[in-house]
């Protein structure tokens, strides 16, 4: 409990710096999105093809891994349940409300999360797969029929994913790893040299990037989009906001006690859900046109609130 306290201690001040030179104007505006781009194209990949080269895949293909995939299934449906029956929205609004509710940031702030409660990133890869082959393509499919914008052809759409640098890194370090090889006598161990340095840039340059990009929406429109403002969320925005933070934990223990999950085993899961919402859901509801001031207002409140609610599930569980 002390080791996840002080190390939320430590990722909330690296926050806090990357706050400050937004604020101060010390670094150009905008600039989270060149260190977010910088994580995602370049040590991201590398720090999941370190991870899981040297990973036991069991990890990977476990039962916690699988009471978090489901986990995040059910929050997603249910929410978009809520959103699309009980309070009314249309099909893309519920849309973009049930990824509000349920999507995490399991890139930007699972993988240092990860490491931090359980050690390692490895927990994490059976999201990040989960989000990036099935969940996006489906959601970017469904909003483009109910829409008519097609943003995507299904060529492109399905062909997506497999661009992503994210999922690349964790399809070489899985094969590197069934296939037996270290990568240290790879090359006289130049690659690992490199991956190395690479991966430890990941975690820092997420979270100086979430602190410029507070500090940038605090400076932002109120719309997040050029000259034009979001409709009120009203209430959707603090059911979207409960959800994550507390429906979805909840959910984690129930499934994960189900599969026979207990103490720190069962912890893996429910943290995963215990994370904010990812910032790609802005991006979509921009895209699509249909949400956006719940999307904005969604990612920044849980990300602002999920450390509180990671520190009792530790209590609880740890």
């Amino acid at each position: 409990m002390l080791r996840i306290t002080s190390g939320l201690a430590v990722f909330a001040v690296v926050i806090a710096i990357g706050w400050v030179l937004g604020c101060t104007s010390a670094l150009p505006p905008r600039s989270d999105r060149v260190l977010t781009r910088l994580a995602f194209f370049a040590a991201t990949p590398a720090l999941m093809v370190t991870t899981l080269a040297g990973a036991d895949l069991g990890a990977v293909v476990s039962a916690r891994a699988l009471a978090a995939i489901i986990a995040e299934i059910l929050t997603i449906t249910s929410a978009w349940s809520l959103h699309r029956w009980v309070l009314g929205r249309d099909t893309a609004s519920a849309l973009i409300g049930a990824l509000a509710s349920g999507y995490v940031n399991a890139a930007n702030l699972g993988i240092p999360v990860a490491i931090l409660v359980v050690g390692d990133a490895t927990p994490i890869a059976p999201i990040l797969l989960l989000q990036l082959l099935i969940i996006t393509p489906v959601s970017f499919a469904i909003l483009d029929i109910v829409t008519g914008r097609r943003c995507q052809t299904p060529a492109r759409r399905t062909l997506a994913p497999l661009r992503n640098p994210l999922l690349i890194g964790v399809a070489t370090g899985t094969a590197i790893n069934l296939a037996d090889w270290d990568l240290a006598d790879i090359a006289g161990g130049t690659p690992a040299e490199v991956l190395g340095l690479l991966g430890r840039m990941a975690v820092p340059l997420m979270m100086l990037a979430l602190g410029l990009s507070l500090a940038d929406s605090r400076r932002a429109p109120r719309g997040g989009l050029v000259g034009e403002a979001p409709p009120p969320a009203g209430p959707a925005l603090w059911w979207a906001v409960g959800w994550k933070l507390l429906v979805a934990p909840v959910l984690a223990l129930a499934v994960g006690a189900l599969l026979g999950l207990r103490g720190a085993a069962l912890l893996v899961p429910v943290t995963t859900a215990c994370l904010p919402t990812a910032q790609n859901i802005f991006m979509y509801a921009s895209r699509y046109e249909r949400a956006t001031g719940l999307a904005r207002d969604t990612v920044l409140i849980t990300t602002a609130g999920f450390a509180p609610v990671v520190l009792f599930a530790a209590a609880l569980l740890g």
